[in-house]
Order: structure tokens, then sequence, then C-alpha cells
């Protein structure tokens, strides 16, 4: 299928081209803009231009679909991984291992053999997880503990976070590879992907430029690499507050500027913000399965908390629109729930929507980062397909999962 490329502003093809493609797919299935990704990273390389070497970083647990995969990468952006199977995920995706950083929580021989094999760098969370042989770069996840102070009040409790080394085993750790003749030394902190709160992200980015200062004193060594995994948020909804990334980059040049620079010490940033990078990039589009006329009319859709297991773990909050809805149509305030007999089953709020009829299609925007990725088999759903735009094109980088898959996946004898 070919897509013109005048395409509305949230992501989703022409109408033309969004009916074919629901006359020849059952939903729900989720839609991707590659041109989106894209611009979420030239967003954020724009913003952070002024630091030398400057790179993105997007977690592979947020959207493991290699086809995503691949277009981030040729993005630009760094890939980090968790575990082999991401690795591998990755390298099927045709992305070279030196554009990959592989993080395991604890060291597991199989998946470090691979990651040196490929030519990944390490993201060591503590001495538990030490490869058998030491890689050529490494960064060092970093947990001070105790709580973060910034502007004169608490913003971080690292007490409640499970990843990183406290300083002083962060400095041992430099010590070693420094002496073990490792290629690159870095530093890493990892915040919650949905912050709206910006001095968190300070907070943390400062903790890091004084211990890479630190390091420089102590050892004579520069780190080259400083990472902050999360800590900027999304807006999903347009009351969300979310950060502006333009004063957040001049707020960390300046921290960058007095901190680091005095100090001889002027590593690359890489921020692995998975989120800004592919939220906005994909839509779960569903239909109408019933009206439900109550005080406040309940429209049910065939896609429910199995595809979009957002709403119910984390009470997430997202747009949805009628795109194919003719303007004239008169619009309700509706609640919105999946089909599954769950009362969890539910979008959270309520919408203003034209008067729906059966079959019709609703899209559920901003779905791009944590949602496939969450798809389970819960209630008995089945996977649900997913497409890519690119390329002025549509093509399928996902099959819808069929019932006969999934019976075979048990075994009762």
């Amino acid at each position: 299928m070919t897509a013109k490329k005048d395409k509305n502003p949230d992501g989703l093809p022409p109408a033309r081209l969004l009916k074919k493609l629901l006359q020849e797919q059952p939903t729900p299935f989720y839609l991707y803009d590659a041109e989106s990704f894209h611009k979420a990273c030239m967003d954020l390389r724009l913003a952070f231009s002024w630091n030398d070497g400057f790179e993105l970083c997007f977690p592979v647990r947020m959207n493991p679909n290699p086809a995503i995969l691949r277009v981030l990468a040729d993005a630009g952006c760094q890939i980090l991984c968790g575990s082999e199977a991401e690795l591998r995920l990755s390298r099927y995706a045709d992305i070279d291992g030196a554009q990959m950083i592989y993080a395991p929580m604890a060291e597991d021989a199989h998946a470090g053999a691979y990651a040196r094999r490929i030519g990944a760098a390490y993201l060591i969370d503590a001495p538990h997880a030490l490869p058998s042989v030491p890689p050529e770069h490494v960064l060092l996840s970093v947990n001070p503990g105790g709580s973060l102070q910034m502007d004169g009040r608490t913003v971080w409790d690292f007490e409640k976070s499970k990843l990183g080394m406290n300083a002083d085993e962060t400095v041992s750790m430099c010590r070693r590879f420094q002496a073990s003749g490792v290629e690159s030394i870095g530093l890493a902190a990892f915040l919650r992907d949905q912050e709206f709160e910006p001095l968190r992200f300070f907070a943390v980015q400062e903790m890091l430029f004084h211990l890479a200062v630190r390091i420089k004193r102590e050892l004579d060594l520069a780190v080259d690499s400083i990472l902050i995994s999360g800590g900027l948020g999304v807006g999903y909804r347009p009351s969300d507050n979310a950060p502006d990334l333009t004063a957040v980059s001049k707020r960390v040049r300046r921290s960058y500027e007095m901190i680091l620079v005095p100090a001889g010490v002027t590593p690359k940033l890489i921020l692995a913000e998975g989120r800004l990078m592919a939220a906005k990039a994909g839509v779960l589009v569903s239909r109408v399965l019933a009206v439900k006329r109550q005080q406040t009319p309940l429209v049910i859709l065939d896609a429910d908390c199995a595809q979009l297991l957002r709403e119910i773990a984390f009470g997430a909050s997202h747009r949805l629109i009628a795109p194919l809805a003719p303007e004239s149509r008169g619009k309700q305030l509706v609640h919105v729930a999946g089909a599954m007999s769950d009362l969890r089953d539910h979008f959270s709020g309520s919408f203003v929507l034209p008067e729906l009829k059966l079959g019709e299609c609703v899209a559920i925007l901003d779905t791009g980062a944590d949602g496939r990725s969450f798809g389970s088999n819960y209630g008995g759903s089945l996977g649900c397909a997913e497409f890519l735009i690119e390329n002025g094109a549509v093509r399928c980088i996902r099959k819808r999962q069929t019932m006969d898959e999934l019976m075979a996946s048990f075994d009762v004898e």
C-alpha cells in the first residue's frame, strides 16, 4: 500500500489508506509512523546540539519490534538491551553490535559472551554483574543511596531504586577497569520514564557531573560519556505539563560548563529517553463493538487491556479520536472500555467523541512506547498485528497471532 505524504499530525495515514487497511485487516492493530520516530530523535538532537558527540539511546523493552529498532538505529540511536533476547532482536534488525549497550541486572555468561562477540558496550549495574572478560567499552550504573536535593528540596529517593552502585564502588570500579586497559569508561543513572518534574533529572545529572570530576581528580581519568535513562515525560493528554526540551537543555549546558569543563572533563551526553522517541509515533487502531446507553454513554472497543496494559498497570491516560467520522456528526461525552469482562478494562477518564456507530474506527494515540511490548494473552486475547508507515508505504511488521498458535503453545499431556 502506498500512502500520500499529507497525513494528519497524529501519525495516522490519509483517510483513504486507513479505510483500506481496515477493510483488509482485523482490529485491533498497532500502526507506526517512521517519520514521527525520526522527528522525535531530531528534536532531541537539536536541543542538545551544543554537546559534542551527543547520542540518543533507545531501550528495546519499550518497543522490541526489529523493524522499529531499525528505524531508530537509522535515525542514529544507540540501542539499550537488557537481555540476550533484546540483543538478538537488535541483531535481527541488522543493527551493528557497536551501536548497542548491554545492561544486564546480573551476569549471564551466555548473554555476555554474545554481547562481547558482537562488540556491544557493557553497562554494569554493580560488582555482582561484572563480566568474566573485561569489555572494551563500559558504563557504570550509579546509585549514591539516600535522597537527592535540588533547589533546597528533596527530589529523588535513591533508596527506592534497585539499580546502580554507590559513589565509592563506582570509583573503585573505574580504577579496576583503568588498570585492565578498558578503552572507554562512562557513567549512567536511571530515573522513572514518565517524569514531569525536571528537577529530578537535573539533580541526577549534576550528581553524575560531580562524580565525574571526583574520578578525574582521584584517578586522573576523564570519563568519556554520561548516560541518563528516563526523567523526561511525555504529554499524553493536553493537560500534561511535559518538560520543555529547550529549557532542560539550557540548564544542563549551564551545569556542564560550570562543573565539568573547568575540571577538564568533557564527556558526550547520552539520553535514553525512549518514551520521548517512540510514544507519539504509534497508534492503536480499534473498532466499536457496542455503545451502551447509560447516563454517560459507554463505548466498547475491541482493543482491551491485553493490548494496552498501560491503562491498568500505570493508570495511564491516552487521547482517543475517531479519525474517519464525519466532521458534521454531533459530539458527546462518553466513557470508553474494552470488551473484556474485567472492571479494570476501562480507559481512564471521559472523552468527547462523535456519536459512534458499530464497527467504526477509534484510534488510541501515543502508543508507540510500552504499547504492543506490554501485550499479553490475558483474557484469551490474541496478540495483535503491527504495521509501519515508511517511505510512503504501509507494511506489516508483525503478524496477528492466531488461535492455533495460542493453543499450540500449551501442553496438556
